[in-house]
Parts: C-alpha cells; sequence; structure tokens
C-alpha cells in the first residue's frame, strides 16, 4: 500500500528546487568521473521532479522508503500527454532500479551506467518541466 501524504500545493517549488539542485550535481559529478555520485543524483532528482509535480498537481506526494510509490502518484496525475507520460513513469522506474546498486552495492557504477542514468533523468525531468509550465499558466 502506498504511503502518501498531503502536502500544500504552493510547495511544490520547494521539490522542484531540490529536483534542479541534484539535476546539477549529477551534471557536475558526471564530468568529473564520479559516476556513483551522478547515478545517485540522477535517481534523485526524478524522485524530486515527480514530488514536485504531484504536489501542483495532486497536493499529495509519496512519504514511504518506497520510491516506486512516487510513480503511482505521477500515474495519476493528469497531463498533456498520457503516452508520453506513461514512457516517462518506465524512465523513472529504470531509474530507481539503479539506486541501491549506486548507493548500496559493493561495486562502482560504470560511465555506460551514469550515461544511462543521466540520459533517464533528462527526459524526466525535461518532461515535467513542461508539465509544470503548463500547471502553472492553468492556476494563474
Amino acid at each position: 500500500m502506498a504511503r502518501v501524504s498531503s502536502v500544500s500545493r504552493e510547495k511544490w517549488k520547494i521539490f522542484w528546487e531540490k529536483a534542479g539542485e541534484f539535476l546539477r550535481t549529477m551534471r557536475q559529478a558526471h564530468e568529473k568521473g564520479d559516476y556513483n555520485a551522478s547515478v545517485a543524483n540522477a535517481v534523485h532528482c526524478g524522485i524530486s521532479a515527480s514530488d514536485a509535480f504531484s504536489v501542483i498537481r495532486l497536493g499529495r506526494k509519496s512519504s514511504g522508503q518506497n520510491h516506486a510509490e512516487a510513480i503511482l502518484l505521477l500515474k495519476e496525475a493528469r497531463t498533456s500527454d498520457e503516452s508520453e507520460k506513461s514512457r516517462v513513469c518506465e524512465k523513472l522506474y529504470q531509474l530507481l532500479e539503479m539506486k541501491n546498486p549506486a548507493e548500496y552495492e559493493d561495486r562502482r557504477m560504470s560511465k555506460a551506467e551514469a550515461d544511462r542514468a543521466a540520459s533517464l533523468c533528462e527526459k524526466v525531468y525535461s518532461f515535467i518541466s513542461s508539465e509544470i509550465k503548463r500547471a502553472e499558466a492553468f492556476q494563474q
């Protein structure tokens, strides 16, 4: 069962700012060859971006340890392109699968894995960014 908490819709910006910080840090780490940090920040960017969108659209966010719950809320939130949202949810799921190897396993992430995580992250972030702009315009 998904653990969800209510969040004031005005607080979406906090999660969006976090997503932007994680995105910038992912890019910097990737450039330096810090692939574990790059992948971990890509994952956290995706989670925070999803949280921002769920808060602005639904006034709720996942509050459980299972970050895949954030995908359930993203699926619930209305977007301008539902088929693209479905693809983005799959990309976010693929990112989440990289969290444990990057953060907890006894191996290093490869450049190829970091490249893949960065690509997934950029696509998730880009889609949610465009949807947030639409949501902001709608609320004004």
